[in-house]
């Protein structure tokens, strides 16, 4: 499908212009292994996740790929 060999690291995409890296956080922070969001500063709309493994990351992603964070905007997760 598409998806690189799985990684601690998440890669964010299709991110509404007022998402933060704290809302981020929240959503992510659920989730068994979370360590931190960076958002990559003058670019909008994307942001790395990085979890303690690859396993940890990928249940993020399949729990959270296509979230819907707004009407408009659903996320778009794939590994780093």
């Amino acid at each position: 499908d598409g998806h690189t060999a799985p990684s601690n690291v998440l890669f964010a995409q299709q991110l509404p212009d007022e998402c933060t890296d704290t809302m981020l956080a929240m959503l992510f922070q659920q989730y068994t292994g979370f360590k931190e969001v960076r958002m990559v500063p003058g670019k909008k709309g994307i942001a790395f996740i990085e979890f303690a493994d690859d396993v940890q990351a990928s249940l993020a992603l399949a729990a959270l790929n296509n979230f819907k964070l707004t009407p408009a905007d659903n996320l778009a997760l794939s590994f780093a």
